[in-house]
């Protein structure tokens, strides 16, 4: 009989080897492929914000508003924008966008699952439940805030802090990259955030009362809208919208339907080592990830802020507001980063 022979163990063992280095040379590049593949999602979520944007203010005359006149928590961008990202039915799910509904309804009508007072329903909270693929990077892994959604894409509230005035506060003298002693003038933002505020809190107490750009007495102070011509350095030299990285748990970051999770500023450059200033929201849950250092202690030197972060390797995505996008990187000089933030900067854009 003819005898049939099998493996031997060392020959097995080789073979083992050998598809063992096989995977070590293949996970890499199939890595790669799948970071590419998530950056070019990330690209393309980008400049649909950017455009949508720019649609909305071709019909509004106004960029979106940063936040509602009130403040961090009746409503951000993300109300406004629904209807220009084919998401019409939530805009009309969303109810007292940036209105005053504070304190006659304690609570107010924000996120809870009823309108504060009883059982009816919210349909804020069914609106900000709700996860919208165009406003999430696939790099990054979805967290939620309760059944609240988070999403990755903020934007720019200029090269300072949320309450867009120099910084560090009160200082004089400045340029909007900073000077010797430091202090860095506000040069202007394409969106508004926490202006007229007491640069303690995100919002005025009481929350209504007449402004020179809100001059209705039912009327808040916050978030006012831009007109293009308010860009003068132009909106190929101007930041539109970035990213930011999905808070876990409590933390806030990335939950862009309040306002210190909708924003994001150029005074620190992408994936910085400084802190997040997230004041106001519940606290920082900081992962083994060190590109989310947080602090919720806002100062006279580092007020409200938040900057640009990804998973991307080496820097993040960023859109400017004529919709083409560009991938910054963590090394960026500081000067040429805030001087990207600002509209009205004067300065000459340095990204490349």
């Amino acid at each position: 009989m003819r005898r049939v022979r099998g493996f031997t163990l060392i020959e097995l063992l080789v073979v083992i080897a050998i598809i063992a280095i096989l995977i070590g040379l293949l996970l890499p590049a199939v890595q790669k492929v799948r970071e590419a593949a998530a950056r070019a999602q990330c690209t393309n979520n980008l400049k649909q914000i950017a455009l949508a944007n720019m649609n909305y203010e071709s019909g509004n005359g106004t960029f979106l508003p940063g936040v509602g006149r009130n403040g961090c928590c009746w409503g951000t961008w993300m109300v406004p924008i629904l209807p220009f990202m084919e998401q019409d039915n939530l805009f009309r799910n969303y109810k007292n966008f940036d209105g005053i509904d504070y304190p006659s309804i304690p609570g107010g009508n924000r996120y809870s699952a009823n309108n504060g007072t009883g059982p009816t329903p919210n349909g804020n909270n069914f609106v900000s439940s709700t996860a919208l693929k165009p406003f999430t990077c696939p790099s990054d892994t979805p967290q939620v805030w309760g059944t609240r959604k988070k999403h990755n894409y903020v934007l720019n509230a200029g090269n300072t802090t949320f309450f867009q005035v120099s910084l560090p506060l009160g200082c004089t003298g400045g340029t909007t990259v900073g000077n010797a002693s430091g202090c860095v003038s506000f040069g202007g933002a394409p969106f508004g955030w926490y202006e007229f505020s007491d640069l303690v809190g995100d919002s005025t107490t009481p929350y209504s009362g007449p402004s020179p750009n809100y001059p209705t007495p039912e009327s808040g102070k916050m978030g006012r809208p831009r007109k293009v011509t308010e860009i003068t350095d132009g909106t190929s030299n101007t930041l539109c919208v970035s990213e930011v990285l999905q808070g876990r748990g409590d933390d806030l970051r990335g939950f862009s339907w309040w306002g210190n999770g909708a924003g994001f500023v150029t005074h620190m450059t992408p994936n910085s080592f400084e802190q997040d200033v997230m004041t106001g929201g519940t606290p920082c849950v900081e992962p083994v990830n060190p590109r989310m250092p947080c602090t919720l202690i806002s100062t006279g030197t580092r007020a409200r802020m938040a900057g640009a972060r990804s998973l991307h390797t080496g820097g993040v995505n960023a859109a400017l507001c004529d919709g083409s996008v560009r991938f910054v990187v963590n090394s960026v000089n500081p000067s040429a980063w805030r001087a990207a933030g600002t509209s009205m900067g004067g300065e000459t854009l340095g990204l490349d």
